[in-house]
C-alpha cells in the first residue's frame, strides 16, 4: 500500500530575497538540493526521471497567495511557505528521517534557513472519501493540459487551457497509474472518463488564461475556479471520481504539476475532510 507524505516547509533569510516569475522552479530546486544532501545523487535521480515524478511542490506562498508572476522582494525575516508531496514510502521516509541534517538553503545567492513546519502521512486508501454532489475547484497556480497530435509528425507540445473534468481526471489518472498503479478499483478508468463527460456538469467558470515566466520564457495557463455538479447516482463512479480528486489536490493537476503548476483547492457542499485522521509526526 502506497503512502503519501505531505510536507510543509518555511524559509526565512536575514537578507532580502528577490523572487521573479514562477517560483515553483525555485521550490523544486530546494527540494532536489535537500535530497542530494540527504543522499548524494538522490535529487538528481528524481529530476532525471522521465514521465510522472513521485514528488510535487507548490510555488512559494505568502499569506495564502501563490507567488507565480511579477517581482516580489521578501524582506528579512519574512516566512515563505511551500508544500512538498511525496508518493511512496521509500523516498518519503528518506526525506522525513534525513531532514535534520539540512539547516539552510540558497535562494538566488541568499542563504536562508529551512524549517519543517509539519508533515502528514496518509495511505492511498485514506483518499476514498466522497464529497458532495456540487463542488468547486480553485486553481491557485496556472494550469495547462498537454495534448498529443493525432496527425502528421508534429513534435511541438500543444496545450489545452480548459479545466474540464475530463482533462482534470485524465492527467490525474496518468500520474496515479505510473506512481501508484491502478489496481482493480480503477482499471475501468476509460468508462469513468465517459461517465464524467456525461454526468459531471460544469456549472460555472471564473478566470482567464494568463502568463507567467518560467526559465526566462513565458508560460500560459488558466487561473481561476470552476464549479461542477454530479447529476448521477452511480456510487461506484462517484467514489472513483472523488478518490482521484482527493489525490489531485495533493499532487496538483495538468502539465508541470511536479514543479507547481496546477495547484488546486477543492471546496464542496459536503466537505470530505481529506486530512481527517492522518498519522501525524509533527504539527
Amino acid at each position: 500500500m502506497s503512502l503519501i507524505f505531505v510536507f510543509n516547509f518555511g524559509v526565512r533569510s536575514s537578507s532580502p530575497i528577490v523572487l521573479s516569475g514562477f517560483t515553483g522552479s525555485v521550490t523544486m530546486s530546494i527540494l532536489l538540493n535537500v535530497l542530494n544532501t540527504i543522499e548524494p545523487g538522490l535529487g538528481d535521480e528524481v529530476h532525471a526521471r522521465r514521465g510522472p515524478k513521485p514528488v510535487s511542490v507548490t510555488p512559494f506562498m505568502r499569506g495564502g497567495r501563490v507567488l507565480f508572476r511579477g517581482v516580489y522582494v521578501a524582506p528579512p525575516g519574512e516566512e515563505l511557505r511551500f508544500r512538498v508531496t511525496v508518493v511512496g514510502e521509500s523516498l518519503g521516509l528518506k526525506l522525513l528521517n534525513g531532514f535534520d541534517g539540512v539547516r539552510s538553503v540558497g535562494i538566488g545567492g541568499v542563504d536562508a534557513s529551512l524549517e519543517l513546519l509539519g508533515v502528514e502521512v496518509l495511505r492511498v486508501d485514506d483518499l476514498w472519501r466522497v464529497g458532495g454532489d456540487r463542488f468547486r475547484i480553485e486553481f491557485l497556480s496556472p494550469v495547462r493540459f498537454a495534448k498529443r497530435s493525432t496527425m502528421g509528425r508534429r513534435r511541438r507540445v500543444r496545450f489545452d487551457f480548459c479545466p474540464s473534468i475530463v482533462n482534470i481526471l485524465f492527467t490525474t489518472i496518468n500520474h496515479y497509474s505510473s506512481i501508484v498503479g491502478l489496481g482493480n478499483e480503477l482499471k475501468s478508468w476509460p468508462y469513468l472518463l465517459r461517465w464524467a463527460y456525461n454526468y459531471v456538469y460544469m456549472r460555472d467558470m471564473r478566470g482567464r488564461v494568463m502568463a507567467t515566466k518560467h526559465a526566462g520564457r513565458p508560460e500560459l495557463g488558466f487561473l481561476g475556479s470552476v464549479a461542477f455538479e454530479i447529476v448521477s447516482k452511480r456510487q461506484s463512479r462517484i467514489q472513483q471520481l472523488w478518490h482521484l480528486l482527493n489525490y489531485a489536490e495533493l499532487i496538483n493537476v495538468g502539465t508541470g504539476k511536479s514543479m507547481g503548476f496546477g495547484v488546486i483547492k477543492i471546496t464542496t457542499n459536503q466537505t470530505p475532510a481529506l486530512h481527517q485522521n492522518p498519522q501525524k509526526y509533527m504539527s
